[in-house]
């Protein structure tokens, strides 16, 4: 299933992987490490290079973050007892998609690997995080839900059929989109009844009706297809999964990936990861857990008004009681991840320093459940009550762990004194080494009368007993010659050969006893996986929770009523983002109120930098914020449920996929147009400015009319000023315009939203303050006066059947257009014939009728 070829092979040869011929090539660039070869005399000698195996990691980690996949290929037996050449085999291939190690993974994003099958013209996915043990599943029937679903999950590998035909969309989508690893599965693993099988025996159920996939063949297909490599890529290894979790998109506010994108939740549009993002601002997360699990409710906000509910209370009573939640907050910012470290626990690739966490993090959850037990609330009582402490756990590694376990089974003490005999005993032996040397060598100086005589030890000869040349005519028959040196000789004896053996054989003895009890304490462990997850999943939700009463005090958030009406009320609401930037002046707050009846399309009309996107995209993230019940940056909010949020912002375009900025603009509102409902908020800004201005504007006003009839909310910020027609035609469309002032040819946002449209877009002022030359603004006026005159006449016709272009010109306007370029004109500057110049210019305009 899955062509050893296809990955670097890590060899292991003793205390290093070795990698050979193209793979050393590759890996040697990569990895920055020397390549050299083996039989450098021969005359094709083998490329080789090589990494230490104690520090293996971060080579690893490398070589998946460039893509590659990674084999382990390892000695299974022990070269002290191996006849000949040690027995070694594959013993895991890892991919960017499954792994483990906490030094290759995000601590506050999930690291997963997906499958996608086609079945009966529908897709299933299905994706895993080992490393938490999530395990999800869910049918689509078109190629847009699933590119919306996996933006969500941001796999960081996808298992694709190497012969099914997918929508060359969606592929373009994954190589362009997404970058991610695509690994191509054998097609006959796609078969539903091979599927069910490999499910069934995972689960080690006969039936999948529990689990809800008995008629789900697409989630069948997908999930046995994931477990099937899985099991190829770990060796049978799979850390226990949580049983999978068939889910329905349609149960959550759904966004699609453009508005994700748009609104910029976890990335920005130019692709920096967070910072900037809605995520940053809303983030105080304390966890590992907490932080993955505040990506899963923003990737999937709640639909349900009593569900998002239950949260903001929760949310409520901890902003209100300080204290509490500081309390609760002192000791999340104490416990490691241990929904992953469980993971680890549970495979051989357990290392010491896990339990260890794991002990010390048991220590502040015993906290937590003290500080809830105590609550005056009894929605936290009832948390205390499921949360488990882990007592036997806590205490089997108190007794049995050093307190600063190392962080590999290579280094010694892992096991506490006292909580074994035969490893205390072993330990006593090695540790009075010194004092039985310093024994011997007293003994043999006694018997040998020899005073320059001393017992010494070095890793090739061992223990010797070293004598000085001046008095090698003393030395006793029974002493064996070892080594010559300059000035001395190193000999043995039996008996020291026999002290020797005894130490030897402690320390092997204490090496393979603490691996044995480290392992039988790590299987102890493992097997209460399922509770550890439990705790962890709570402490994740006291986490988020605790996050969001901490914003919301800081920042001044409100608790939004969230209820199943038709409308959404914004009062002094602020961009979440915007408001936290170091801006000039104070962000201005404003007041937004949407509804089917009055107030269903806000025709949004003012200047750039005036702040339409700001405002318009502010209001979906406060609804976006309510969803996932959090508190909105806000001072009253009222919030209807909405089933989808939809964007369609600023100018891109995809060249990668052939497509032009106007044609990114037209796919993105297509999509809009054909799957929003009445229940959905729409964002749209500046459409149709990708083409010319008539097409533009038609396209513009029929999208509107559309959306009227559709009955949807929706924010419409536009410089099309012809649209401010659609209120007297509209009953539930409203202008409304963001005010400036202007001030001597120049202008000062105001950023307040008013009832009413723009007289105009003030485009050449806002070029003026961009530092446009003056020369090239002159011009730009003159065009801008001719351009005018048909857009007035557009103006009075644009509801009829025929425009008529040509009207007679309009003097008193064109008077007001004289005024203004007279204003403009710097006369400290210009010479008299300049002065002639401009004047005959003006009176030719004049002239013309």
């Amino acid at each position: 299933i899955v062509p050893l070829n296809s990955a670097i092979l890590l060899f292991r040869l003793g205390d290093f992987y070795e990698m050979f011929n193209d793979d050393a090539k590759i890996a040697s660039k990569i990895l920055g490490i020397t390549l050299t070869a083996r039989n450098k005399s021969e005359t094709n000698p083998v490329p080789l290079c090589g990494v230490p195996f104690h520090s293996v990691e971060p080579y690893i980690a490398k070589l998946l973050d460039n893509g590659f996949k990674v084999a382990i290929c390892e000695q299974v037996e022990d070269p002290k007892q191996a006849q000949g050449v040690v027995d070694r085999k594959v013993v895991k291939l890892l991919t960017p998609g499954v792994i483990l190690d906490t030094e290759q993974l995000k601590g506050n994003k999930n690291n997963y690997v997906a499958c996608v099958s086609v079945c009966n013209a529908k897709y299933g996915l299905s994706y895993v995080d080992i490393s938490t043990g999530d395990f999800r599943t869910c049918m689509v029937e078109s190629t847009d839900d699933l590119k919306n679903e996996l933006c969500d999950i941001e796999p960081r590998e996808i298992l694709l059929s190497d012969d099914q035909s997918y929508d060359p969309s969606f592929l373009n989508f994954i190589k362009n989109t997404l970058s991610v690893l695509i690994t191509k599965i054998n097609s006959y693993q796609f078969d539903l009844e091979i599927s069910d099988n490999v499910l069934r025996d995972y689960l080690k159920v006969n039936t999948l009706q529990a689990f809800n996939l008995e008629n789900n063949p697409e989630s069948v297909i997908s999930s046995g297809v994931l477990i099937h490599y899985l099991n190829k890529t770990q060796m049978d290894e799979i850390p226990p999964l949580k049983p999978p979790l068939f889910y329905s998109r349609l149960n959550y506010l759904q966004i699609d990936d453009s508005t994700k994108a748009n609104l910029e939740l976890t990335q920005t549009i130019k692709g920096g990861d967070k910072s900037g993002t809605l995520l940053s601002v809303i983030d105080e997360t304390l966890t590992a857990m907490g932080g993955r699990l505040l990506r899963q409710w923003l990737g999937y906000p709640l639909k349900n008004a009593y569900e998002i509910n239950i949260r903001l209370e929760r949310v409520g009573l901890l902003k209100d009681n300080r204290n509490f939640r500081n309390n609760l907050r002192a000791s999340l910012r104490e416990i490691s991840d241990i929904e992953r470290l469980i993971s680890r626990i549970c495979t051989s690739s357990c290392k010491p320093r896990d339990l260890g966490s794991l002990r010390n993090s048991l220590v502040f959850i015993k906290d937590i459940k003290q500080t809830l037990s105590v609550s005056e609330y009894g929605t936290f009582r009832d948390t205390c009550n499921e949360i488990d402490e882990l007592r036997d756990i806590f205490i089997l590694l108190e007794e049995s762990i050093v307190d600063e376990p190392p962080n590999s089974t290579r280094i010694l003490p892992i096991i506490r004194n006292g909580y074994n005999h035969e490893l205390d005993d072993l330990r006593a032996i090695t540790n009075d080494t010194k004092k039985l040397i310093a024994g011997l060598e007293a003994d043999e100086k006694s018997k040998t009368g020899i005073n320059f005589l001393k017992v010494g030890y070095n890793k090739v000869f061992g223990y010797y007993i070293e004598v000085t040349k001046p008095n090698i005519h003393l030395v006793p028959e029974n002493y064996i010659r070892k080594q010559t040196l300059t000035n001395a000789e190193r000999y043995i004896t039996p008996e020291l050969k026999e002290f020797e053996e005894k130490i030897y054989g402690a320390e092997d003895m204490i090496i393979e006893l603490e691996e044995r009890l480290f392992e039988e304490i790590r299987l102890e462990v493992a097997d209460e996986a399922d509770r550890v997850r439990k705790t962890s999943s709570l402490i994740s939700e006291l986490d988020v929770l605790c996050s969001f009463s901490e914003i919301a005090e800081r920042y001044n958030y409100t608790k939004p009523e969230v209820n199943s009406s038709t409308s959404i009320k914004l009062l002094e609401s602020r961009h979440p983002v915007v408001e936290r930037m170091d801006l000039e002046d104070r962000f201005v707050p404003n007041d937004i109120i949407l509804d089917n009846d009055e107030n269903q399309l806000l025709l949004i009309t003012g200047p750039n930098m005036a702040g339409k996107s700001t405002l318009i995209r502010q209001t979906a993230l406060c609804v976006l914020l309510a969803h996932i019940g959090c508190f909105v940056p806000c001072r009253e909010a009222s919030i209807g449920l909405v089933d989808k949020i939809f964007t369609r912002v600023g100018a891109a375009d995809n060249l990668s996929m052939g497509q032009s900025t106007f044609m990114v603009e037209m796919v993105e509102t297509a999509y809009i147009l054909r799957n929003a409902t009445e229940k959905s908020l729409i964002i749209l800004d500046e459409i149709g400015r990708g083409t010319s201005t008539f097409d533009g504007m038609s396209i513009a006003w029929s999208v509107a009319e559309y959306l009227h009839e559709l009955g949807c909310k929706t924010m419409f910020a536009t410089h099309y000023h012809e649209l401010a027609q659609l209120e007297s035609l509209f009953e539930r469309i409203k202008n409304f315009n963001i005010y400036v002032k202007e001030v001597d040819d120049t202008i000062v946002f105001l950023r307040k939203m008013l009832p009413g449209a723009a007289s105009h877009s003030y485009g050449i002022q806002v070029a003026k303050l961009a530092g446009i030359p003056e020369n090239v603004l002159k011009k730009a006026r003159k065009v801008l006066y001719n351009l005018e005159i048909i857009q007035s006449d557009i103006n009075s016709s644009i509801n009829t059947d025929q425009l008529k272009l040509f009207n007679e010109k309009d003097k008193p306007y064109k008077l007001d257009l004289i005024a203004e370029e007279l204003i403009s004109i710097d006369i400290t500057s210009i010479t008299p014939l300049d002065a002639i110049n401009i004047l005959s210019d003006l009176k030719d305009k004049l002239d013309k009728d």
